[in-house]
């Protein structure tokens, strides 16, 4: 097997440039000479998100105002049984691709031990949000 060489910054920057001119994964790695597999987890690694984010995404917040930062938040087996979320779905929400559903921002804060005012605000939040 032959050694895996580190990310150059010029392959770094080809990355980022086609993230953000909504290339595939697919496309990006032909281009670097690299699997679709090692491009992604670079992006994963380097929190580089690999399609767009929501302007205020609510879980992202609910994870800052718990951790301070959410890459300080790390889910366990446990957690994924206790919300009912599945592993897919929470790095969906946790990403800020997509907003939770009430229940499940619900769930969510019940496990963080959230008041009921704090959980009230982030909904009425989401729901604020629905209209944008």
């Amino acid at each position: 097997m032959a050694k895996k060489s580190n990310w150059t910054t010029s392959e770094d920057q080809i990355l980022r440039d086609g993230i953000k001119n909504g290339e595939s994964l697919a496309v990006i790695a032909d281009a670097l000479g690299k699997t679709e597999e090692a491009v992604y987890l670079y992006c994963y690694r380097h929190n580089i998100p690999v399609r767009k984010q929501l302007d205020n995404p609510i879980m992202v917040k609910l994870l800052t105002i718990k951790f301070g930062n959410p890459k300080f938040f790390h889910p366990t087996r446990e957690f994924y049984q206790s919300v009912a979320i599945t592993q897919k779905r929470w790095a969906v929400l946790a990403w800020g691709y997509a907003q939770p559903t009430q229940d499940e921002l619900r769930r969510v804060a019940k496990v963080f031990n959230f008041s009921a005012d704090e959980a009230f605000d982030l909904m009425e939040s989401r729901q604020l949000n629905l209209f944008e």
